[in-house]
């Protein structure tokens, strides 16, 4: 189904809010009030309410079309619009809740840099470090703009790399032409689930030259991706949720540990450090202007990431440690 055709079942006064332009996240809550971020500021919408009943059969309507469905029985889900816009909702008690992050369009990196979001100096080790097929891994909290700058640094790859593509849900605009997209999804009665690191040890036999990962969430897709590189798959790059470079590092080597219980963390953190080549770190700050505050190499060999930027207020930060 389209993507006009599925809007055209939400009430009118909703679908103006996912339409805007200008609104990044439309969050509609279980009481029916509804908050939007415009511009990077988190903002209730006074005159729009919204009740549960009048949103579950548009929202049925969006998880069937990927395969899934919205119930008392199955309460969550987590998809997309054909746009590529997350989708994700609760339904408990009869009560809905629901939030959507659009995807107006994607931004280049000369874009990125005009805006104030990623330094100049930080681009310039990132298109040397993708160039080069090194490994990347892209830090920051929820709405921070990771996917984003992931495309932005993807663009710069050669056009003639051989792409395996992982996500869930399936979101990033991929301009390389010889690309292997795949969506994990959870598990429903009569259909099994499709994990990442199911996806991920398959894709190492489709000849990828680069492996992205949409984001480390689980334990076996972070011991799966350090093992693909660990064995000679460079030029990898994958995003996950982290509080600074240092603590990405940390994140992914517990998750890598959490999937087997014999693995010393002494042996992860090894893997971690002889895979991960750049860390990048961006965050939305209080204003809601996303920028990258942190871009550092790892040190060969070593568990720890040696800044070769930080902004003034990360400097403040480790002056105080």
């Amino acid at each position: 189904m389209e993507l006009e055709l599925l809007l055209k079942f939400f009430p009118p006064s909703l679908r103006d809010l996912i339409l805007a332009k200008d609104i990044s996240d439309v969050m509609v809550n279980a009481d029916g009030s509804v908050y939007v971020d415009r511009c990077g500021q988190i903002s209730r919408v006074p005159e729009v309410r919204i009740n549960s009943k009048d949103l579950l059969m548009p929202v049925q309507n969006i998880a069937r079309e990927i395969g899934r469905d919205l119930s008392e029985r199955e309460p969550v889900l987590d998809g997309r619009l054909p746009d590529g816009s997350r989708v994700a909702a609760v339904l408990l008690g009869g009560e809905l809740t629901l939030t959507i992050r659009k995807f107006n369009r994607w931004y280049t990196a000369r874009e990125l840099v005009d805006s104030g979001t990623l330094p100049v100096e930080v681009w310039e080790i990132l298109s040397f470090a993708i160039r080069s097929s090194e490994n990347i891994l892209i830090s920051g909290g929820t709405g921070s703009g990771k996917s984003t700058l992931a495309k932005a640094v993807l663009d710069e790859a050669p056009v003639h790399d051989r792409f395996a593509v992982i996500e869930k849900p399936r979101e990033l605009a991929i301009s390389q032409p010889n690309a292997v997209r795949w969506e994990a999804r959870d598990g429903t009665p009569g259909r099994p689930a499709r994990t990442v690191a199911q996806l991920l040890v398959a894709a190492l036999r489709h000849r990828p030259d680069r492996i992205v990962i949409g984001e480390v969430r689980e334990a076996e897709s972070a011991y799966e991706l350090l093992q693909a590189m660990n064995t000679g798959h460079s030029g990898t790059l994958s995003t996950i949720h982290a509080d600074s470079a240092q603590d990405a590092l940390h994140r992914l080597s517990e998750l890598a540990l959490a999937a087997h219980s014999n693995l010393s963390a002494e042996f992860v953190r090894a893997q971690v450090a002889r895979t991960i080549h750049y860390v990048v770190h961006i965050e939305r700050g209080a204003n809601g202007h996303r920028r990258v505050t942190e871009c550092g190499q790892v040190k060969p060999g070593e568990f720890c990431v040696d800044p070769l930027y930080l902004a003034e207020e990360r400097k403040e930060e480790t002056c105080r440690l």
